[in-house]
């Protein structure tokens, strides 16, 4: 059975699964700072960026032969559609006495933060479907 590859190109993939990342991170912040008074509550993040790297490097053919995309090329890369977030505990190096460890302006700068990597990534998606609209005006004439 032959799997169905992408209309797009791997940018384009990787720019919606880098959305969907920062979406579920901007949830867990979010998360974090409404809980900034819940005793014991512990903060959160959400790691995704080095997976997305090695991902991308996926399709660098390995040093082994590959038949079907279930197959390991014996790099042990994970494909750029099986790479989940990791979500760890943070800390905060204050402490708080109800044991929360909510740091509520770090919190909110790791939000302003990923806000803004979220914009620049719907900008370059438009971007790239600006391109795209562009290419079918042009070849559609």
């Amino acid at each position: 059975m032959r799997v169905i590859q992408s209309i797009f190109d791997r940018h384009v993939d990787l720019l919606h699964k880098s959305l969907d990342m920062r979406s579920r991170r901007n949830n867990l912040l979010s998360g974090n700072i409404a809980n900034v008074e819940t005793p014991g509550y512990k903060s959160k993040d959400l790691v995704f960026e080095q997976a997305l790297g090695k991902a991308m490097k996926a399709d660098i053919p390995g040093p082994l032969r590959i038949t079907d995309s279930r197959h390991m090329d014996g790099r042990g890369l994970v494909p750029l559609e099986q790479v989940q977030p990791e979500v760890i505990l943070t800390s905060n190096p204050v402490g708080n006495l109800d044991d929360n460890s909510v740091d509520l302006e770090r919190e909110m700068a790791k939000l302003a933060e990923n806000q803004l990597n979220y914009q620049g990534l719907t900008q370059m998606i438009g971007h790239k479907f600006a391109q795209l609209r562009a290419s079918i005006r042009e070849g559609g004439v």
